[in-house]
């Protein structure tokens, strides 16, 4: 995400985007001469794509946004996508430039949508994605209208293939960006400022600066670049600059380095950021400038030993996680990323891997959180395409300290092959040719005792699961480092504790995993006992929309989670704080608060101690020494009392859990991942409904259905985190599961958000979270409009008015020609006094309305408007200013649009039309603007 003061002149281009899922063409209507000879010509793409094309009927949302959460689930859609059908659509935004701009490079950022996509603007296709994962950019500097004329990006994205086997959702699914930038600039991720250790015992360091610069027009133009080392403070503690040039559409790099620097160092543990700030200066003022995080932070892969981060030998402990949230799938909020990767954080968790997929947004949280990234590679690919995607992958992950490792691959059927071990070679050539600084391995399911396979090329070798091969790859390759780069695929639904298979239902107590894969402790166990596996990343830190696995329909997610796909805790959870964090600790494992008397309750007692006792009431039926990977389990009669355990260091009694019979009242408790809400319109909260007793146990047995009510904000979907759930993600209510729910509630305005939830039975419930202005990205205001692209002048003036009505041979395409646009109108009519020009288009228009007008920013002359011969407009008393000339309210579909302008200023040479025309509403004239 894009931060206030960190580039100039930065806007979003989240808000008032029109949608609709419906296919159309870009081709013309028919195949004349005209039509295919018009639509050959560079701008000249129809249907969404053109700059005249009548949106006003579709849909306008919001980004981040996923079309297929407002779908239901189909047992014929794909399992792997969740039941829901993905489909193709349209996005179209409308929006102004100053004229002030038009000096200035104009680039679109696109931080993700899914999948394939054409982008076109101002009806020119500027850019093909394939990738539903990575970002990119557009500059758009070439087409860019300025003024009233409105800037038309249309987008086509095609959905219905698939690049993963899991829910991928479908849209622009993260944010997109303006930039306007100086005609000589930084590129975009167009500095990688690298640390080099010089000497560990002094903590010794340089930071080698490579800053590119390039020319977005003709003029050759000197510069200075400056690059300056912050604090966490904004204290300078290092500087460097050098003066440089560049030529007209050249680019250049420039290199500096900061010397002898003595940092704080970047861990888990104290996420210490710095911050690089680079600065363009021509003749002292600033052209442009560039802030952006960096860590010092040492890292090494060690076949024997295993993994070192600033000389320690630690144990890579992560999470592998997919990007889709409960309700909200893959369109999620920055402050809902944060929300997640904090609660795996909570469970002692270290490291994160972008499985299978980069997300820049994880890149900058996880720096400041401090959780290490594995970055990944979607497409095994050595095309050309390919290879530049994975170049820009690294230019945007090489800069955040979190990054520790590039993966190029996943469980790739060619991995054990020599197609498989070039292809390795060649990605990671890649990788290393944008970044030298980070191991790369890949990410192998098989194929890792093969010596002609990637393993022998890349630096360090993934294995996913089978960890009882780990021995065998290290006695076979022992100088290739090895980390468990997936483990685990433990299965357990939150809040069961008693395996049904019918109902698609598995308990807690660790004893289920996929046919491939290990329970939890058995998955740490192979990790932890041996040195040389430097980590494991457990798959997954929380469940996932499709890939329904162990069971198909009607589940329609996944079980593997650690927490629910809602982020509430299942009791793995537990077993990760047992291994993971220092602090001691102790959990039960049972369904006892929904217990009665004559059952016999399954009791597992999770610990990281050195004892646990386990008491019903006050009588104490169980004292046992424990580990962590081996929790004490207990059939324990059930009685109307407190079951308590304790854990014990060095025979002190040190932390306990209770479970407590349930009782007989029922409320709601309400708790928001955050506080408040920071202005901006990138947060959204998620609000957890718990059904409680008077004692604050969570009453799991008897869900109820509940209503959200919010003012001041929206809700953008809803979830409980059961697998098996087919209740709509976007809607105002949810039944409970186990006693749980969740809105994601985002604010509208800046006003407080006040949510209000009510359930049969209870009393409603409401939490307050105030709105805070801060300083922000500001937002584009989408304009409103329909250019006229087609307008043509004939190609000579005439001395009397002209007829209106011209009828051409249909392989004429040059008895009129473009119009070229200025302030001073056309050069045509310049110094040609009554003199008359003949201008013509084909005008398309939407559906009968009323307060449609065609308006002109100026117009210099005389002027009659006619459409199919009639005249609808005359102005024959001024000699110049704005026009609208009102269009009949019938009016619909395709008309001919003629124009006749006279150079009637005997006193000023110029004449014609100094803009394009754009056909508006009365009802939604809106200017250039931002917010």
């Amino acid at each position: 995400m894009k931060l206030i003061g960190r580039q100039p002149d930065v806007f979003c281009l989240n808000h008032g985007w029109r949608f609709i899922e419906q296919e159309y063409t870009v081709l013309p209507e028919g195949k004349t001469h005209e039509e295919v000879y018009g639509f050959s010509k560079g701008g000249a793409a129809k249907g969404p794509a053109g700059s005249g094309f009548d949106d006003r009927n579709w849909e306008i949302v919001n980004l981040p946004h996923d079309w297929v959460t407002g779908k239901s689930f189909d047992e014929k859609g794909s399992p792997n996508q969740g039941y829901k059908e993905r489909g193709t659509a349209w996005y179209r935004l409308s929006f102004g430039l100053e004229p002030q701009d038009r000096d200035k490079q104009i680039l679109l950022e696109f931080e993700g949508m899914s999948c394939d996509a054409q982008i076109y603007v101002n009806g020119t296709v500027l850019k093909r994605s394939f990738s539903g994962y990575n970002s990119f950019s557009v500059d758009m500097t070439d087409m860019a209208n300025f003024g009233i004329v409105p800037n038309i990006i249309a987008i086509h994205i095609n959905a219905n293939a698939w690049e993963g086997w899991w829910y991928e959702g479908a849209g622009i699914y993260r944010n997109v960006w303006l930039v306007k930038k100086a005609p000589v600039h930084i590129t975009e991720d167009g500095v990688f400022a690298k640390p080099v250790l010089l000497s560990s015992g002094e903590n010794k360091w340089n930071l080698e600066t490579e800053v590119q610069i390039a020319n977005s027009f003709e003029k050759n133009q000197e510069f200075c670049v400056k690059t300056e080392l912050l604090d966490q403070n904004g204290k300078c503690v290092a500087a460097a600059e050098q003066n440089a040039a560049v030529a007209g559409y050249g680019s250049v790099t420039v290199q500096l380095t900061l010397q002898n620097l003595k940092p704080r160092l970047w861990s888990p543990e104290n996420p210490y950021c710095y911050e690089v700030r680079t600065i363009l200066y021509n003749a002292g003022e600033i052209m442009d400038y560039l802030v952006q995080n960096t860590g010092f932070r040492s890292i090494r892969l060690d076949a024997a030993t295993g993994f070192w981060l600033n000389g320690e030998n630690i144990k890579i402990k992560g999470f592998c996680n997919h990007q889709d949230h409960a309700g909200i799938g893959v369109a999620v909020p920055y402050s809902i990323k944060e929300y997640r990767i904090r609660k795996l954080k909570e469970l002692g968790a270290n490291a994160f891997r972008c499985a299978h997929n980069p997300d820049p947004e994880i890149l900058e949280i996880c720096d400041k959180e401090g959780l290490m990234v594995m970055e990944e590679n979607r497409t095994f690919s050595s095309a050309e395409d390919n290879l530049e995607e994975i170049k820009g992958i690294v230019r945007r992950a090489r800069n955040h300290p979190c990054v520790i490792l590039y993966s190029v691959f996943n469980e790739e059927p060619l991995q054990g092959t020599g197609k498989g071990r070039r292809m390795a070679g060649r990605l990671q050539a890649a990788v290393k040719s944008m970044d030298d600084t980070r191991p790369v391995i890949g990410a192998l399911n098989g194929g890792y005792m093969e010596e002609s396979g990637a393993v022998t090329i890349l630096e360090a070798t993934g294995i996913n699961y089978n960890p009882a091969r780990y021995d065998d790859f290290h006695r076979k390759f022992p100088n290739i480092p090895l980390i468990g780069s997936e483990t685990a695929s433990a299965f357990m639904v939150r809040g069961v504790y008693e395996t049904e298979q019918e109902k698609h239902l598995i308990d807690n107590y660790d004893e289920a995993c996929a046919p491939w894969g290990n329970t939890v402790r058995e998955a740490w166990r192979y990790a932890v006992e041996r040195p040389f596996v430097a980590g494991v990343f457990v798959w997954t830190g929380f469940d996932y929309r499709g890939e329904p696995t162990p069971f198909e329909w009607p589940s329609v997610a996944t079980f593997f989670g650690t927490y629910d796909s809602c982020g509430f805790e299942k009791d793995a959870c537990y077993f990760y704080k047992a291994f993971w964090r220092p602090e001691p600790m102790v959990h039960l494992v049972s369904p006892w608060s929904r217990c009665k008397t004559g059952d016999t309750v399954k009791v597992m007692i999770i610990s990281n101690c050195d004892e646990v006792s386990l008491c019903v009431g006050e009588k104490e039926i169980l004292r046992n020494q424990i580990d962590a990977l081996h929790p004490v389990v207990i059939e324990v009669p059930y009685e109307n009392k407190d079951l308590t355990a304790a854990g014990f260091l060095k025979d002190t009694e040190t932390v306990y859990d209770i479970q407590r019979p349930q009782g007989s009242m029922r409320r709601l408790k309400l708790e928001a991942s955050q506080q408040i809400f920071r202005a901006g319109g990138h947060e959204a909260a998620a609000v957890n409904v718990a059904i409680e007793d008077e004692n604050g146990t969570v009453v799991d047995n008897d869900d109820i259905l509940i209503h959200f009510a919010v003012e001041n904000a929206t809700i953008l979907g809803v979830g409980n985190g059961d697998p098996n759930s087919h209740e709509p993600d976007v809607a105002d209510y949810r039944r409970t599961f186990h006693g749980k729910a969740q809105a994601i509630v985002k604010p509208v305005g800046m006003q407080t958000v006040k949510i209000t939830v009510s359930g049969d039975n209870t009393e409603p419930a409401s939490i307050e979270l105030p709105v805070v202005d801060t300083e922000t990205i500001p937002y584009i205001l989408p304009m409103q409009g329909q250019v006229l692209e087609e307008l043509r002048i004939f190609h000579k003036l005439f001395s009397e008015k002209p007829n209106p009505v011209v009828s051409l041979k249909p392989n004429d395409m040059n008895s009129f020609e473009s119009v070229g646009y200025g302030e001073a109108g056309q050069a045509e009519l310049e110094n040609q006094y009554q003199k008359f020009a003949l201008y013509m288009a084909h005008f398309s228009v939407g559906e009968p309305s009323e307060g449609r007008y065609l308006y002109f920013e100026n117009v210099l002359g005389h002027i009659w408007i006619y459409l199919d011969g009639e005249k609808i407009y005359e102005r024959s008393h001024e000699l110049s200013g704005m026009i609208a000339a009102d269009i009949p309210n019938h009016i619909q579909g395709r008309h001919i649009l003629s124009i006749v302008i006279e150079n009637a200023n005997r006193e000023w040479p110029h004449a014609g039309i100094t803009t394009p025309a754009v056909l508006n509403s009365y009802s939604d004239l809106s200017p250039i603007g931002i917010r």
